[in-house]
């Protein structure tokens, strides 16, 4: 039985030919989100609003190249278009169902690269998504000033996410943010040995209860699923008994895979082992078949074996118990 997470069940609909771009063309960008506006953040149903700590997560790639009506292509999501919007909803509430037992959730609509992007030349997707980094700090900026309040909070995000919140940690947050920062949720995006060398504040997490660190994992049938995105990751941890050693784990560690269609959710229990391969720093993991996680259309970027997709699901129990944990362990220190 396949699980694919909504928003990649709407962003299949949406598939069109694909091709590999290389050219460096001017690109058309859609109108600036405006972060005072509250249609510009996602309205989560499940918030409470009286949690001690926040989270402050930012969505992955969920939109496919668009035309306007003159037929001119974008590069960028449009944060008003309702089916766009209806694309990143389903990725942002898959989220909240994760954090918000134990956080205030925050998530901007930004104008992230589309899928299309990470198809092209490194340097095109990186000129591309200097305006979705660009968003994400100036959303980042209007949270701290008028929601947070002084709580301590997480940062967290998926894919172009987790790619956004390590350039956050390298680039953005003050001495005292850094304080108030419980730990990093990096789902599914590399982290170079350069990068821990050229900015201190990259810290891998060594185990379920330090703060101040980055929680990274990505997660493979075998080594041959793995992405040409992750060459040259060197942080994993194992998030079945929060080490970041190579032992395996057995299923009967994973409290529960979840997986949402709408407003219901598809509880697997005790489904998936892990351990982490130690050349290429990914979880390898059984006990599913590659063949109902296969998705044709990103395969150049996700061979089949590659879990990227489902990286929240698969252990959506134990990571959920591990926020709790986090925030608990940095009150204690505070």
């Amino acid at each position: 039985m396949k699980h694919y997470p909504l928003y990649l069940t709407l962003l299949i609909f949406l598939i069109g030919t694909m091709g590999c771009e290389r050219s460096s063309e001017k690109t058309t960008l859609p109108e600036k989100p405006d972060y005072t506006l509250a249609e510009s953040w996602y309205v989560n149903p499940l918030n409470t609003g009286n949690r001690t700590a926040d989270v402050f997560y930012i969505t992955p790639t969920c939109i496919w190249d668009w035309k306007d009506s003159e037929g001119q292509v974008y590069h960028h999501m449009n944060v008003t278009s309702p089916e766009q919007r209806e694309a990143v909803d389903a990725s942002a509430r898959l989220a909240a169902e994760l954090f918000s037992p134990h956080a205030n959730f925050y998530s901007p609509y930004y104008r992230q690269i589309t899928m299309e992007s990470w198809m092209v030349e490194p340097e095109e997707t990186e000129r591309r998504y200097v305006t979705a980094y660009e968003d994400i700090e100036r959303a980042f900026d209007y949270y701290m000033q008028h929601f947070n309040e002084g709580r301590p909070f997480i940062l967290a995000g998926h894919s172009q996410g987790a790619k956004t919140v390590i350039e956050l940690l390298k680039h953005k947050l003050s001495t005292a943010q850094r304080q108030q920062l419980i730990a990093a949720y990096v789902f599914g995006f590399p982290i170079t040995r350069q990068e821990l060398e050229d900015y201190p504040a990259l810290q891998p997490a060594q185990d379920s209860t330090d703060t101040g660190v980055i929680i990274s994992f990505n997660s493979l049938a075998d080594a041959s699923a793995e992405s040409p995105l992750f060459m040259g990751n060197v942080v994993c941890i194992n998030p079945l008994n929060w080490s970041n050693d190579t032992t395996y784990i057995p299923a009967s560690r994973n409290t529960g895979s979840v997986f949402f269609n709408g407003e219901q959710s598809d509880t697997l229990f005790y489904t998936v082992g892990a351990r982490m391969d130690a050349a290429l720093h990914s979880l390898v993991v059984d006990g599913l078949n590659p063949d109902d996680y296969y998705i044709p259309s990103i395969a150049t970027l996700f061979p089949k074996g590659n879990y990227h997709v489902q990286e929240i699901n698969l252990y959506f129990l134990n990571v959920q118990r591990n926020i709790a944990t986090r925030i608990k362990a940095f009150q204690q220190k505070n």
